[in-house]
């Protein structure tokens, strides 16, 4: 049966349409009457951005705020800087409709990044320890920060959260994690955070739009002009 309202996106457990609530309370009672399911609407959005992995998205409620579902903003394994620049990046999508402004303000806060003009606390990666660091047989980086901390005589175990930092140097990247009690603002290698844990993060909103990791990199150019890209 058709009820005339377009479907936008759907996942495993919801579908995403267009607002209108007669033809939305007509579907509810379609489904409770002839299927015998319960069904509801769950949540209405002003303005919406779906990116292209599932169940990742962010839109604007109907009262001002933002709802952010899956995306690294929103995720404990992510660095606090990634998480703000990919916040604020969504806001002005979609509180302004343009891409464009939020690439700009993203190559602000890049250009403070690499000039470390950012809390360390906000660069900790943070694992949590399912077991001591002596079980592990494979020793990622997070294992051998617990491990150092445990040869101090720290007492860490199951269930901590162990916080790393990627410190300047050479080597593998598992040579250059530290607990992050021990790392100082001059030790940081800003440049990881920019290329694996930032851009990535910014792109995750901004490819939607076109734009790719050559013009979030080019941070330290002023903004070539192009066409303006929007939401709406």
């Amino acid at each position: 049966m058709e009820m005339g309202l377009p479907i936008i996106y759907g996942d495993t457990d919801s579908i995403f349409v267009k607002y209108d609530q007669e033809k939305i309370e007509k579907l509810v009672k379609y489904v409770s009457e002839k299927l015998g399911l319960e069904i509801k609407p769950e949540t209405v959005y002003k303005r919406i951005i779906f990116t292209e992995a599932k169940k990742r998205y962010a839109g604007l409620l109907t009262d001002g705020r933002i709802d952010i579902t899956g995306l690294e903003a929103v995720r404990g394994d992510w660095p606090e800087v990634a998480k703000k620049i990919q916040r604020e990046v969504v806001r002005i999508v979609l509180e302004t409709g343009s891409a464009k402004q939020a690439l700009e303000e993203a190559r602000k806060m890049l250009s403070e990044v690499e000039a470390g003009k950012v809390p360390i606390v906000e660069l900790i990666i943070w694992k949590t320890l399912t077991k001591t660091a002596e079980d592990y047989k494979v020793k990622t980086a997070h294992v051998k920060a617990a491990q150092k901390l445990a040869d101090m005589g720290w007492d860490i175990g199951p269930g901590d959260k162990v916080g790393t930092i990627i410190v300047k140097g050479t080597g593998r990247l598992y040579d250059r994690v530290e607990p992050y009690q021990f790392v100082k603002p001059e030790d940081v290698d800003y440049g990881y955070y920019i290329e694996n844990q930032i851009i990535p993060a910014i792109l995750r909103i901004l490819s939607v739009f076109g734009y790719r990791e050559e013009d979030l990199k080019a941070f330290r150019k002023p903004l070539e002009k192009k066409g303006q890209r929007t939401l709406f």
